[in-house]
């Protein structure tokens, strides 16, 4: 039994504490008090805002809300900054935005960004996007990326695959992991676009693994841009409900050549393919195998670039509806010979297959080494518009000589174009540059309905000759003139055509005048009383 001394000291021991360990323990229990009030005070703002309209909105529209405000509109887009402000209204908001896997779908267009969130929502559907447009330096992608990216296609929820750089080293370390498959078998995918785009001048990246080992039932969009494949044949076998192709193959490239028999048989593989581009395919020496035609029912837009020869052969394998959208030949290294024995008689047969009623020709020569045939619609043509307005395109051929030709031989070549489709039909006149802009061609198509020249000088545009003609131009209704450098060309030959086309009882419509020039008022008042509109659009303009 302790003594009454003992029981003294002992009580004092317990009162015993410094100041500051009191202080302490009483900061902590008002710390407790103040996170139980704060807490209360949480559930009674959520309270107050669950009557507010914005909490009232279902989630499924919500959710609708939420993706549109993340939606990216072109391909390698990046978010908007702010884009998800709508985390901030209330808990209501963040908690639907937390169950919409869709929302997180995005790391960012950089390997930085990347970083950032690849640990965030893992089952989110990953829309990969590595933009190397802006030529910025990337870090190499690291261990825990590399990892995170195995786990996605471990778990097949990456949905897409756009990757654009000028780094091929940089481009195979991210398509690496992705072609790591556990087993040898191939695997299914669930990716619906893949776009890869090696901006590199010397070196290409490869992409054979990556198809070797997987199928990809729902791909929709492929594009590969200076890619190597050990085998074009993967994408017959590994796709199958293509709409979208689009094989860019440089020339002189590190990749191989893609010949017109692989490109047939993946159509084939794909016949709900609506938009083709094809650049740099080529024809085997024996032609490739003509056997049978691959149909494309429901292709709207085709564009095929390569030598005549190649671009023909593979076309006429082709059966294309007539009635394409867009359809757009790009015909490099040609020769003046091409025109009459290649070129000139498909666009004819292009035209018998489609009728000419509502068709319309677009003449185009470059001032450099290039001619542009374009089929347009008639009916869907302003040309009065500023600009010209553009037409829809139902055939542009871009012809590419090897090497700029002399005048008389380019007038001759565009007079054998011509020659292949009946003048009428030829409404839209462009020109750059050219001697033979309306000399000797525009008196082969008397049905001309617009002129358009670049950086041609008056006396070669309105030349005496054409004036010495009774008749000149019947159907012209619009003239347009630029220039990109300075010009203080003599205004003579222009008036002198608007008088001599005013004295057969006619009127210009439109005439539009834009670049850098002079211009004196007295003849910007005669040119206006000479038309029904006159419109000036440049960068220097001057009244003297």
């Amino acid at each position: 039994m302790s003594s009454p001394a003992s029981t003294d000291s002992d009580d004092l021991g317990q009162h015993d504490c410094p100041a500051s360990e009191i202080n302490i323990i009483s900061i902590r229990a008002l710390e407790e008090q103040i996170k139980e009030h704060e807490m209360a005070i949480v559930k009674l703002k959520r309270a107050r805002n669950s009557f507010l309209n914005v909490s009232r909105l279902p989630p499924e529209i919500l959710r609708n809300i939420f993706r549109w405000s993340v939606t990216r509109e072109s391909d390698f887009e990046r978010l908007e900054e702010g884009s998800h402000n709508f985390l901030l209204v209330c808990h209501h908001w963040l908690e639907v935005a937390s169950r919409t896997p869709e929302l997180w779908s995005f790391w960012g267009d950089n390997l930085q960004d990347w970083q950032k969130r690849h640990l965030q929502h893992p089952m989110a559907p990953l829309d990969l996007v590595l933009n190397g447009s802006s030529f910025r330096s990337e870090p190499p992608l690291n261990d825990s990326l590399h990892n995170a990216l195995q786990d996605r296609v471990a778990q097949d929820t990456i949905r897409r695959i756009h990757l654009s750089a000028d780094d091929s080293e940089l481009l195979d370390s991210i398509i690496s992991p992705l072609a790591t498959c556990e087993s040898d078998g191939i695997r299914p995918s669930g990716v619906q676009s893949i776009i890869v785009w090696d901006m590199s001048e010397y070196t290409s990246v490869d992409v054979s693994d990556f198809f070797a080992h997987h199928r990809f039932p729902e791909l929709r969009c492929l594009q590969l841009e200076n890619c190597t494949i050990s085998s074009w044949d993967f994408l017959t076998s590994r796709t199958s409900v293509l709409t979208t192709l689009i094989l860019i193959i440089r020339d002189p490239s590190p990749a191989p050549t893609v010949t017109s028999p692989q490109i047939l048989s993946i159509l084939r593989s794909n016949p709900s393919l609506q938009k083709i581009t094809l650049y740099g395919c080529s024809v085997p020496e024996d032609g490739g195998d003509k056997s049978s035609r691959v149909p494309l029912t429901h292709l709207r837009r085709l564009a095929l670039a390569g030598a005549p020869q190649d671009v023909f052969t593979l076309l006429h394998q082709l059966d294309y509806p007539i009635d394409l959208d867009e359809f757009f030949l790009n015909l490099t290294d040609s020769m003046i010979e091409d025109i009459p024995t290649i070129i000139g008689p498909f666009l004819r047969d292009h035209l018998r297959r489609r009728g000419r009623p509502q068709c319309g020709l677009e003449l185009s020569l470059s001032n450099l080494d290039t001619i542009h045939f374009s089929v347009k619609d008639v009916g869907e043509t302003d040309f009065s518009a500023p600009g010209p307005a553009s037409m829809n395109t139902l055939v542009a051929t871009l012809i590419q000589l090897d090497q700029i030709p002399p005048e008389d031989l380019l007038e001759d070549a565009v007079l054998d174009l011509i020659a292949h489709v009946p003048p009428e039909e030829v409404v839209h006149f462009r020109a750059s540059s050219r001697p033979v802009a309306t000399e000797a061609i525009s008196t082969q198509l008397p049905y001309l309905k617009a002129i358009h020249l670049e950086d041609t000088s008056l006396h070669v545009a309105f030349p005496k000759s054409i004036l010495d003609r009774d008749k000149i131009f019947p159907h012209l209704q619009h003239v347009f003139l630029d220039w990109s450098s300075t010009h203080t060309n003599e205004w003579s030959p222009l008036t002198a055509f608007l008088d001599h086309f005013a004295s057969s009882g006619k009127e210009l419509d439109t005439l539009e005048i834009g670049g850098n020039f002079e211009m004196q008022p007295r003849v910007k008042e005669r040119i206006r009383r000479a038309v029904r509109e006159f419109r000036i659009r440049n960068d220097m303009y001057y009244l003297f």
